[in-house]
């Protein structure tokens, strides 16, 4: 059996996929907060083309092209090659699950001013009149994303998962605003999801 298939039935626990074993170049199989995006992404298309059916053409009838094994490397690259879905996962990992809602709202209460700092985004972005005014805005979040991520590797490095999750919270806020954003056009409403 290749060892590539072996990875893949080492990284499920009864209950958490680690996505961080799934890459061990990158990771080297321990969960990093920052990950070096070009060797992810070249370990996983080496990865891919390991799992090609054209690639697993073999005399050993157990090892069989699987759509199970492709769509957990898929998910996996996707999930470490985001900020926000990385501090997610790590944070899953070690017990603390922000998809959960009265676990997010534990972490988001934590945070007071964060509500009002937000509103002020968004009444900010309702403001913009074209793209011109929509570049600063741009800007000063890109800033507010950076600097989560740095907070969130410090943490992480410390293993401080509750303050981590925190920040994660703000870390989403910030790319929500990130994607309205991205979607705004001159006279629509802008939609910032929570």
């Amino acid at each position: 059996m290749s060892l590539l298939f072996k990875r893949f039935q080492s990284v499920k626990t009864p209950q958490i996929i680690n996505f961080f074993k799934l890459f061990p170049k990158t990771t080297h199989s321990k969960i990093l907060f920052q990950i070096d995006p070009k060797s992810l992404r070249k370990e996983y298309r080496s990865l891919q083309q390991q799992l090609h059916p054209d690639s697993n053409i073999s005399h050993d009838d157990s090892i069989k092209y699987d759509d199970s094994k492709s769509s957990l490397l898929n998910k996996g690259y996707s999930t470490l090659k985001s900020s926000l879905l990385r501090s997610q996962h790590i944070l899953e990992l070690n017990g603390i699950d922000l998809s959960k809602d009265e676990v997010s709202k534990k972490y988001s209460l934590k945070d007071g001013e964060l509500l009002f700092e937000i509103l002020d985004i968004h009444e900010n972005l309702e403001n913009v009149n074209n793209e011109q005014e929509l570049e600063p805005v741009k800007l000063e979040n890109d800033e507010r994303i950076a600097k989560s991520e740095a907070i969130l590797n410090d943490l992480f490095n410390k293993q401080d998962y509750e303050t981590a999750a925190v920040e994660t919270i703000r870390l989403r806020y910030w790319w929500n605003i990130d994607n309205a954003i991205k979607n705004w056009e001159p006279g629509k409403p802008i939609n910032l999801t929570h």
